[in-house]
């Protein structure tokens, strides 16, 4: 996407609201004051004494890393070289390690063992599935476990819980700050558009992959007052839908995450069927180093909420976005771009320079 294809895409989302006008509005999700539920199996560590952390998940690892990426044991997940480019070195010496959570764990005891953490910890559902996994672990090992609700609106309260337990309550408190007030700016504009746009969030090379039933997967768009495609499903789940299903929806914005699949998308039947596709309202959200809107599901997606806010408010909001996405970035991940970089990073391209 070049500039003025960016400059373009901002400009159009305005125009989309004012034409739906009529639509019932929706009630955006508010942000989350209170401490996030937390299960703990086993008994938690002396924080000052918190060295290693191995997460189960994506959404942890991502979490441990913004708070002290020296205590990560590993990444649950591979990482694309252009991401580990921009890891600090601590982070990008880590090894792949597999996960404990999820559709399978990969991650062996034997070799959570190995690693001697004092912590386990994993951010997303909490059930009765994920408690007991949970326990079945630490009644294995001996090492702690702990569930943190893993929703974008609990981010602040994720990052103040986790820094206490990983003795950096600090780190954490200042985090969960900033989070707070990126997601206090979103939802206040939120409330002014709510649900008059419709938009759907294209997973996977094809497409056709998407959060269902409130997923945890789309909250992005949710937060930002979109009404969400796969939201009256009832499974809270990821899951496929059909080519028919997204025509009979007729989604006013989509959003891809795949490169492959964005560009094919553009121009290739069924996708240009769609109003949306035709008049260019597709966008590829940007996923460096961690993704904007989903992959992981983790609070890597507070940049998203910037950048969707931005897209739907217009071209005036461009400078405000850059400046607020060079600063998440510095807090968060130790990188210090400049304006250019941010811009370059914006069209998927990996910013040259960038300090760690």
């Amino acid at each position: 996407m070049q500039r003025r294809d960016l400059l373009r895409a901002l400009l159009a989302a305005p125009l989309i609201g004012h034409g739906l006008g009529g639509r019932a509005l929706a009630q955006p999700a508010q942000a989350s004051q209170s401490p996030v539920h937390q299960t703990v199996a086993g008994v938690l560590p002396d924080a000052a004494q918190v060295r290693t952390v191995v997460a189960a998940g994506p959404p942890a690892a991502v979490l441990v890393y913004c708070l002290s990426p020296q205590a990560l044991a590993g990444w649950p997940f591979q990482l694309a070289a252009p991401s580990l480019a921009m890891l600090r070195q601590a982070g990008y010496e880590r090894p792949y390690l597999g996960r404990l959570a999820g559709r399978g764990s990969t991650l062996s005891l034997e070799r959570l063992l190995a690693l001697k953490p004092d912590l386990v910890l994993d951010i997303g559902d909490v059930n009765p599935y994920y408690e007991s996994a949970a326990r079945a672990v630490q009644e294995q090992t001996g090492v702690p476990y702990v569930l943190l609700g893993g929703r974008l609106q609990d981010s602040p309260a994720q990052l103040e819980q986790a820094g206490q337990m990983v003795g950096q309550a600090e780190r954490g408190q200042q985090l969960a700050d900033s989070a707070r007030a990126i997601l206090a700016r979103v939802q206040a504009a939120a409330a002014t558009r709510a649900g008059a746009v419709k938009a759907y969030l294209a997973r996977g090379n094809d497409g056709l992959e998407t959060g269902l039933g409130q997923s945890i997967h789309t909250e992005v768009l949710r937060l930002c007052g979109l009404t969400v495609m796969g939201d009256a499903r009832q499974d809270n789940r990821l899951g496929r839908i059909s080519h028919e299903q997204l025509l009979a929806w007729e989604p006013d914005m989509l959003f891809a995450q795949d490169d492959v699949f964005y560009q094919q998308a553009r121009t290739q039947a069924p996708w240009n069927h769609l109003r949306a596709v035709r008049e260019g309202r597709i966008y590829r959200a940007p996923a460096w180093p961690f993704g904007w809107l989903d992959g992981p599901p983790g609070i890597n997606r507070l940049a998203g909420l910037i950048w969707l806010n931005a897209l739907l408010e217009g071209p005036q909001a461009v400078p405000g976005m850059i400046r607020d996405l060079c600063a998440f970035y510095a807090l968060f991940y130790g990188l210090v771009f400049t304006p250019v970089q941010m811009e370059q990073l914006l069209l998927g391209q990996a910013p040259a320079g960038g300090k760690v």
